[in-house]
């Protein structure tokens, strides 16, 4: 009987744990999704961000702080918006997460490991990769551009085949706006 009690408790801890996350969401699916957590994300530029991911800091939009990423958990430190001096480093991602209503629209955002590891990052994923301050996975519509000049280039050398080309723009178009 008491084997029977634990299988049951610990097959209804696994039902109930709140670490249980969604599979993936996308950029397209934030008009009708709602809040939760999540595994994956794929962006509006077509990149892919998952649990475990390390994503480069890029520059702040203003002088001294980034906008869009902030410090802090307001449990232990206070939320502060991250310092300038955090440009270039890596952070990984620890929690993908909705947040936002159903007025105000609904928006991705990324808990990360800090530097120090003794707080947390939150990003505001779209705003900080369209303000440059998370280095996308994707291209930038400009890299996108000049690496189909240079397959056209290649192209009319005789280097590359109709077909290649065609394949090669396919795959960029997504990033060009």
């Amino acid at each position: 009987m008491y084997k029977k009690i634990m299988i049951i408790a610990g097959i209804l801890t696994f039902m109930f744990n709140g670490n249980v996350f969604g599979q993936e969401i996308k950029f397209s699916d934030l008009a009708s999704s709602s809040r939760g957590e999540f595994t994956t994300y794929i962006s509006k530029d077509g990149s892919l961000y998952k649990i475990g991911d390390r994503i480069k800091i890029g520059v702040p939009s203003s002088n001294k702080t980034f906008a869009f990423i902030t410090e802090g958990d307001g449990f232990l430190l206070p939320i502060t918006p991250l310092l300038v001096q955090a440009s270039g480093q890596e952070s990984e991602i620890k929690r993908i997460f909705v947040t936002g209503n159903k007025r105000a629209g609904y928006s991705v955002a990324f808990r990360t490991k800090g530097i120090t590891g003794l707080s947390n990052y939150s990003i505001m994923v779209e705003n900080a990769i369209e303000t440059g301050e998370i280095i996308s996975f994707g291209m930038t519509s400009n890299e996108a551009l000049k690496a189909l000049k240079e397959a056209k280039d290649k192209l009319d050398l005789g280097l590359k085949t109709q077909e290649e080309y065609n394949a090669f723009k396919a795959e960029l178009v997504k990033y060009i706006k």
